[in-house]
């Protein structure tokens, strides 16, 4: 073999080497490309279910937020209603005492008349019954009218402290019936109250 023949056979055998080198540096290339391409999906796939469960939570915390919001606005609205009605129940309740101190003397005597009838459906036929100092005689004018057959009803011997009306007792002293204006008064306030607070509360979405 000539010296120029083994110069091209060496030429040969390094362009083979050259190009299996080469094909092997581009199918590592291609091969690399592709898991990186693999990794860019799976990180993408990664951010995208991070990022809706971001999104899922920021909603469900906004939607809750909302919901407190609006709570603590209807809560505010039914104090400031009830704050309002308890200021005018006060001042019709004020203006009642004021009527009642100032009854004329047949309407206060019917007035007393009816509040002991009432505690004798409450105590019994036999009662001892209270009043304050200055009604003391009216009241027994009103007990002389009242006991008759099975009532039998006892003036009491303690001064109670109230604008009009009376307390009545069995003749124990274990059972006791406050009729006074104030307690009268102060029922037919906590019943309205509940009336009152049972009317806002129905007006509440989803109560």
């Amino acid at each position: 073999m000539t010296q120029s023949e083994m110069s091209e056979a060496a030429k040969t055998t390094l362009q083979k080497v050259s190009d299996a080198f080469q094909d092997e540096l581009v199918a590592d290339l291609q091969d690399g490309l592709s898991q990186s391409h693999e990794r860019v999906d799976a990180v993408r796939r990664e951010t995208n279910g991070a990022v809706s469960k971001i999104l899922e939570t920021s909603a469900r915390q906004a939607e809750s937020l909302k919901r407190q919001l609006v709570g603590s606005a209807e809560l505010e609205s039914r104090n400031g209603q009830l704050t309002a009605l308890e200021a005018e129940v006060n001042r019709v309740f004020s203006e009642a005492m004021r009527l009642l101190s100032s009854l004329s003397p047949l309407s206060y005597e019917s007035a007393v008349t009816r509040l002991v009838d009432e505690g004798i459906q409450v105590i019994g036929k036999n009662a001892t019954v209270s009043c304050n100092e200055r009604d003391k005689k009216l009241l027994g004018s009103v007990i002389k009218k009242l006991s008759k057959g099975e009532v039998k009803l006892t003036l009491g011997g303690t001064d109670v402290n109230t604008i009009g009306g009376v307390v009545m007792g069995n003749p124990d002293g274990t059972v006791s019936f406050d009729n006074t204006f104030e307690a009268r008064l102060e029922r037919t306030r906590q019943d309205l109250r509940k009336e009152v607070a049972g009317i806002l509360t129905s007006k509440v979405p989803g109560s």
